[in-house]
């Protein structure tokens, strides 16, 4: 039936008349009966005797699309949460506090420090003790006579040589020529030598032949006469000195490792060669002491951050080149 909106279904019945009833006119009469089939609901498929309603597509579709954004919802929700815990973490990151030798100088550490003063852009030497100290070299922006395009300067590299005197070395980052070295980058190129009397103030310049490109290996000693090794690491969230002498490491130094944004670096830690106390850099100039508990203090705080972790900016000699304070 149209407009009704139900399903009719139409079957034929037949009315008999018994013979005594029925006039010769009477003949069997036909007719229709409708019957009607319980409605189905709007969007669903159903069977004729079935119980079972298959689900419409669209229905699928709408629930994949839930699922889709709900799994965008949380992945966007876990980004931005790693990055809050991370600008947190930076945030409150600070570089461990230590003793300062210079306000407390220790006359029982023997030696003598050569290291680079970042902002002055001088070499300056101090007693290990903590006082007292001088600059011996500033370097400013000398340019190289072999140095055919500007570049930065990387170093410098501080050597004792075995009569006291300190070798001064600096080096030239230049871009690389695509053509000999693709991809292009950077890399080094020798820029001066000079060699300095620290006593004296006298100053040597070592021959544009004889000053190398590449910074000689780290050859600073990790490992005493006595087979004690010291090594730094930066794992499991922290920072660590440890000293291991075959029977087992001790940390001497421990403190949370620095999130990537702190630009923070922890450069090598090798012993002093007199063997009484370990040097460390990390912007500054750290001397530890081996003893149990172990005591870490800072001998200088001006050598601005490390270039590079595989060599260090400083030098140590046992020689005592400086007057001891008081």
């Amino acid at each position: 039936m149209a407009g009704s909106g139900r399903a009719a279904r139409t079957f034929s019945s037949v009315r008999f008349c018994p013979a005594a009833r029925c006039s010769d006119r009477s003949k069997p009469t036909v007719r229709n009966i409708a019957l009607r089939t319980p409605p189905t609901k709007e969007g669903t498929i159903s069977s004729p005797g079935s119980g079972v309603k298959a689900r419409p597509p669209r229905t699928r579709r709408s629930r994949v699309v839930v699922g889709a954004i709900i799994a965008l919802a949380v992945v966007v929700v876990i980004a931005v949460g790693t990055f809050v815990v991370e600008w947190v973490i930076s945030a409150n990151w600070k570089r461990p506090d230590f003793a300062s030798l210079a306000q407390q100088p220790d006359s029982s550490l023997q030696g003598t420090v050569a290291y680079f003063a970042g902002q002055s852009r001088c070499v300056r030497v101090v007693a290990a003790a903590g006082q007292p100290d001088k600059d011996v070299l500033c370097v400013g922006d000398q340019v190289t006579s072999n140095s055919k395009t500007a570049g930065k300067d990387m170093g410098p590299q501080l050597a004792w040589l075995p009569d006291g005197r300190l070798e001064v070395t600096m080096f030239r980052m230049n871009p690389q020529e695509v053509a000999t070295t693709p991809p292009p980058g950077m890399h080094l190129t020798a820029g001066w030598r000079k060699i300095v009397d620290v006593r004296t103030g006298e100053v040597e310049d070592v021959p544009t032949a004889d000053v190398p490109s590449q910074p000689d290996p780290l050859t600073y000693p990790t490992v005493s006469p006595s087979g004690e090794r010291v090594s730094t690491t930066s794992d499991g969230g922290q920072t660590e000195v440890v000293l291991d002498d075959g029977s087992g490491p001790r940390t001497l130094l421990s403190f949370p490792a620095a999130p990537s944004e702190a630009n923070y670096l922890f450069g090598p830690a090798f012993w002093a060669p007199n063997w009484d106390w370990i040097a460390a850099s990390d912007g500054r100039v750290l001397i530890i002491t081996a003893d149990d508990p172990s005591v870490t203090r800072v001998l200088r705080d001006d050598t601005g951050s490390v270039n590079n972790e595989s060599w260090a900016e400083f030098a140590v000699t046992d020689q005592n080149l400086l007057t001891p304070a008081g």
